[in-house]
């Protein structure tokens, strides 16, 4: 029983390797001899590589699909920088690119997937090609000119082309995963003879008309990403200031995570998105606002994913402007414990650095001549590395002259403190008051040396 239990295991494991083989994806790019090519997983969140290849002298190549792939929105890239997107539905199909990658001359065979879904892509293109030549006309050529009436029909009848081959291919092909994606990428209609503002207003209005927000498989591609993108935009003006820019992505925001409300997993992407996207932006106050108004806690149930992500909603709310800075107890590099808050001095800047951040190695040398260790009574820095070897930490330590009191628990970004600080980049700063309350949460160094000096004054 024994052995023959073994022969079918055996034998599982064998068929399982050659229908994990079954499904491929064959392309050619003629013109493209022996060069690299990358096969790319598209979700909403990026992409990331799953297999490489290399095509032959004809520019043939192959990429065998796993089984436990998603279906969804995939990227075949040449090391040439050649670019070209396709539907994976757990189905072989091959595809010929034109010369050197020319997606005008794409075919697909044995795909309807993607046979309808470029066919949309390429006539959605020429026609925004021809909007973008005529738009000008419309608006501003004299109205009682015979040819304004020919131009205004034209545009009008340019957009309804676009409208009508999605409505037509999503009824037609309501099963496929094209439908989902051509939807979505549907334009919505504008009367092009109204002004830019009133075009705009009436674009942020229609905007997410062709969005399902309970789709989730639109979490399978990019597109979604770009949606949300080309939202913001319709609310920031040329010229604006960064104060300005962050008021005006707030009502926008709002909109969109009350329309993310029908799916946990839309909102859940798209309130980690936003939260990220700002902050690299340094919008301290539209996290804020996004972080106290979430709904997330009204989901029903918990995975890991969710939970990390209110977590760092609660760390952005505790560590608001205003708030009191988390207290610590540490070891400096040199035996010294410091407590932050017996630390006497009208103001303590917190800094969490790296030896191997580039960013550090610009901004602590700045950040030095700011600091008179006789004078720390005035300003007093603790830095806190997220190194995890000492001996790179000590060096830049010493070789820049860093007075100032130095941690590095050496536990990388799992140290304590920067946990609790809840800190995923370098350089960070939290710039404290004498009771310790965070005063400002400076983008860069730059940031901090003026609300320094506007300190000082």
């Amino acid at each position: 029983m024994k052995k023959a239990g073994f022969i079918i295991l055996l034998f599982s494991i064998i068929f399982s390797d050659i229908n994990a083989q079954d499904i491929n994806i064959k392309g050619v790019i003629p013109g493209i001899s022996y060069d690299d090519v990358y096969l790319l997983q598209s979700f909403a969140r990026g992409q990331k590589v799953v297999d490489t290849t290399q095509t032959d002298i004809s520019g043939n190549f192959t990429f065998y699909m796993k089984p436990d792939w998603p279906k969804g929105m995939y990227r075949v890239l040449t090391n040439s920088g050649i670019s070209i997107d396709f539907i994976y539905s757990g189905k072989s199909f091959s595809f010929s690119a034109g010369r050197y990658g020319n997606l005008s001359g794409i075919s697909f065979k044995n795909s309807l997937e993607n046979k309808i879904f470029h066919h949309f892509n390429m006539v959605k293109n020429q026609n925004e090609k021809k909007i973008k030549l005529l738009k000008p006309v419309v608006q501003y050529f004299p109205r009682n000119d015979s040819f304004y009436s020919v131009a205004f029909k034209k545009v009008n009848s340019v957009q309804q082309q676009t409208n009508t081959l999605a409505r037509e291919l999503i009824k037609s092909y309501p099963q496929t995963i094209a439908a989902h994606f051509i939807k979505m990428e549907n334009p919505v209609i504008i009367n092009l003879s109204l002004t830019n503002d009133e075009q705009n207003i009436l674009l942020k209005k229609k905007y997410f008309d062709h969005v399902d927000f309970r789709d989730t498989l639109l979490l399978r591609t990019g597109l979604f990403t770009k949606k949300i993108v080309g939202y913001l935009a319709l609310f920031q003006q040329q010229g604006m200031t960064k104060k300005e820019a962050e008021n005006a992505f707030i009502a926008p925001v709002d909109t969109l995570l009350k329309k993310a409300s029908v799916n946990e997993k839309i909102y859940s992407f798209i309130l980690s998105y936003l939260v990220n996207g700002f902050k690299q932006m340094g919008f301290s106050k539209l996290v804020l606002h996004i972080a106290k108004n979430n709904i997330l806690g009204k989901f029903p149930g918990t995975n890991s994913e969710k939970l990390l992500l209110q977590h760092e909603l609660n760390l952005i709310v505790k560590l608001a402007v205003g708030k009191q800075a988390p207290d610590f107890t540490a070891k400096t590099l040199n035996g010294k414990k410091i407590h932050l808050y017996d630390v006497k001095a009208d103001t303590t800047l917190l800094v969490f650095w790296a030896s191997w951040c580039p960013h550090c190695t610009e901004s602590l040398p700045k950040l030095k001549k700011l600091y008179t260790p006789s004078n720390s009574n005035h300003l007093q820095i603790i830095a806190i590395s997220v190194d995890d070897n000492k001996k790179p930490v000590e060096k830049a330590i010493h070789d820049e002259g860093y007075l100032w009191p130095n941690i590095a628990e050496l536990n990388g970004w799992e140290s304590s403190i920067p946990v609790l600080y809840g800190i995923n980049a370098t350089p960070s700063y939290f710039l404290l008051d004498k009771n310790k309350r965070i005063i400002a949460k400076p983008a860069n160094i730059e940031e901090l040396e003026n609300i320094l000096k506007k300190n000082d004054k």
